[in-house]
């Protein structure tokens, strides 16, 4: 732990948790923030908040509200913090209060080295199933998918150019913790990973209101790539050109489905489709 509660704006690591707020400074740095003691502790646990330096030559650390530093929900955490040889920095109230962005912070936040893998050794590993996200805009939107992705089991996550920021701090508290579950591409251009997928034997599937294919009468193969489009302008024309259309039905009058839903919907019938069933495992028994 470092020496005495930080209550200057000027501290080295107060100073780096407000750049990592914006894009630009988290592209500078090759970090980002996780706020809240859940997700601090899924970092923690994911093994990616270690204590390296970064390119600016900071290491990763442990921020904690002062006034809440005993409380019982952090005191599993610091102890993580501990273990996992990340700095712990006790900052005062008001201080970290403005570094949230959250209106009632959870007393705590990490700094986390940027966790993405190269689109080349993400497919090249030859993963099952993965989900790509074109170009989804809404932080809460991407942070869902992620949740969703890691919730059937899939392998990868891909989230092309033109997505917003998979460091964005709603994407992150959005996901859950899932975000450090899974193996993350990111600003991938399009015709690339296409590319990369056909040369790989993929099977591309895209939700489309236009598909021709009802999505549970549709029969998926493995590998697999599942392609879910913008909120507003839906698939690209590269994916719509190249990925198999499944069509989710729609009874009511909704237009529609939220790109999370469709996403929910589509993703678990091609899991009960491989497994034959939605088994719950025996050790997860929270539905």
């Amino acid at each position: 732990m470092s020496g005495g509660v930080v209550s200057s704006a000027d501290n080295r690591w107060v100073k780096l948790a407000r750049a990592l707020r914006s894009r630009p400074g988290r592209d500078k740095q090759g970090a980002f923030l996780v706020e809240g003691a859940r997700a601090a502790s899924e970092a923690l646990s994911s093994g990616h908040a270690l204590s390296e330096a970064l390119s600016s030559g900071h290491a990763l650390a442990c921020l904690v509200n002062a006034s809440e530093h005993g409380r019982d929900s952090l005191v599993a955490l610091l102890e993580q913090a501990r273990s996992s040889s990340v700095e712990i920095v006790p900052v005062e109230a008001l201080l970290f209060a403005a570094l949230c962005e959250t209106l009632s912070p959870q007393g705590a936040m990490v700094i986390v080295r940027d966790i993405v893998t190269p689109l080349g050794a993400l497919i090249g590993a030859a993963p099952r199933l993965i989900v790509i996200a074109d170009a989804v805009q809404d932080p809460g939107n991407l942070g869902t998918l992620l949740r969703i992705a890691d919730g059937v089991g899939a392998d990868a996550f891909v989230a092309t150019s033109g997505s917003v920021d998979i460091y964005n701090g709603k994407v992150v508290r959005a996901s859950m913790g899932s975000l450090f579950h899974l193996e993350i591409a990111k600003d991938a251009a399009s015709a690339e990973v296409i590319s990369m997928l056909c040369r790989k034997g993929y099977s591309i599937v895209a939700a489309d209101p236009r598909g021709t294919n009802l999505h549970y009468e549709f029969r998926y193969q493995a590998p697999l790539a599942v392609v879910f489009g913008n909120e507003g302008a839906g698939l690209s024309p590269s994916w719509r050109d190249t990925a198999q259309l499944v069509r989710i039905p729609l009874w009511g009058r909704a237009e529609s489905l939220n790109v999370s839903v469709a996403a929910g919907v589509l993703l678990y019938e091609i899991i009960r489709q491989w497994q034959g069933s939605l088994v719950v495992p025996a050790t997860s028994p929270v539905v």
